[in-house]
């Protein structure tokens, strides 16, 4: 693994017992900071291995984009022998990360007050669909049922829509990098204290952070918040077709850039319409300011627009399916991890010497 942030947690060990994404995410963000991650996986190996298609080779994509960087060991941590080569390992560990219920943690003692007696000074780190405690501690979940059950799947789309889901697993990434962030605060203060820390994180809490907005707007409006691309803070800002067939996406966010909009789709008279002139009238009358776009967008191509709209310094761009994105070289150029599979979105000024693992055994013994 390379990368310019490679080793600044070089000296810290990680024992990754999570499976799927929103755990082993976490660790490998660890992993690409420089930690020694030891993933430790059942015997027949972690299910993610199985997702797909796409496979490279054996290797489920899967399971690559969320396991880059680690070291592997299969256990049965059911067995004496298992457990005993588990106990060793996190003795020797500064953090544990798991995302088992909580009743499997408590009969195999993997909780954290059952962890602790093996190593008291541990980074404890657990994530689970809705936490530890409430009568939704047992329920199994995923994803995309954290969305549908939070709101989220109304979060996108057009009044009048059937449920939306967001086609990407945002909360499991969302919750990986907010657990990497909470693991890193805890081994500072291990760093500072000589103190371990038990770290929790929740799916519903991640999304929840991401429906703020939504979530103020039904608590002041007491209303179903509205449902709109064209989301009611900024208009116009959505994607549009041009006379090409091809999408685009504009983002007007001030007076100023209105303006220089106005300019460029030739319609000047707009600053001075009382339907338009302000965002706030702009938004409570979008239907007719949409219809009115689609209408003058349509005559000339979006690559056109995009010109237009970038040489008059206005967030725009091409609605790119992924394999346009693909042949985009300064996009592809973002990659810097491998050639195909994107690496920890971070640049830093500075690089640190890279950590010098050794055998998963040696560390066990």
């Amino acid at each position: 693994m390379g990368g310019a942030v490679q080793g600044i947690l070089s000296g810290i060990t990680v024992i990754d017992l999570s499976r799927l994404i929103a755990g082993p995410y976490a660790a490998m963000v660890l992993a690409d900071l420089g930690a020694r991650v030891i993933k430790v996986e059942a015997i027949t190996g972690e299910e993610g291995r199985h997702f797909g298609p796409p496979f490279y080779g054996d290797s489920s994509v899967a399971f690559m984009t969320c396991n880059r960087g680690k070291e592997s060991i299969a256990l049965d941590i059911r067995t004496p022998a298992g457990r005993s080569v588990l106990e060793r390992l996190i003795s020797k560990a500064q953090v544990l990360v798991h995302n088992f219920r909580p009743d499997f943690a408590e009969t195999h003692a993997l909780t954290y007050d059952a962890v602790r007696r093996i190593n008291p000074t541990l980074v404890y780190y657990m994530v689970s669909a809705f936490g530890e405690q409430g009568d939704y501690r047992l329920r199994p979940s995923v994803d995309s049922v954290v969305q549908g059950m939070t709101g989220a799947f109304y979060a996108s789309g057009e009044e009048g829509n059937p449920p939306v889901r967001i086609g990407l697993p945002i909360i499991d990434v969302a919750s990986g990098m907010c657990g990497a962030l909470g693991v890193l605060a805890a081994v500072m203060h291990w760093q500072q204290t000589g103190q371990g820390q038990r770290v929790e994180l929740s799916l519903v809490d991640t999304m929840f952070n991401f429906l703020a907005s939504k979530v103020g707007e039904y608590a002041v409006e007491q209303r179903e918040p509205v449902r709109a691309v064209n989301l009611p803070i900024a208009v116009p800002s959505r994607h549009f077709r041009g006379s090409d067939g091809a999408w685009f996406s504009v983002s007007v966010v001030n007076e100023g850039a209105f303006k220089r909009f106005c300019a460029v789709i030739e319609r000047l008279e707009w600053l001075n319409d009382p339907r338009y002139q302000r965002n706030a009238v702009r938004i409570a009358n979008r239907p007719a300011l949409l219809a009115e776009l689609e209408a003058i967008f349509i005559t000339r191509s979006a690559a056109t627009w995009v010109a237009a709209f970038e040489a008059a310094d206005i967030p725009c761009g091409p609605v790119n399916t992924v394999s346009e994105a693909m042949a985009d070289p300064v996009l592809v150029a973002r990659f810097v991890e491998h050639p195909e599979m994107p690496g920890l979105p971070l640049r830093m000024l500075f690089k640190t010497g890279a950590a010098n693992p050794a055998e998963c055994m040696n560390l066990a013994t």
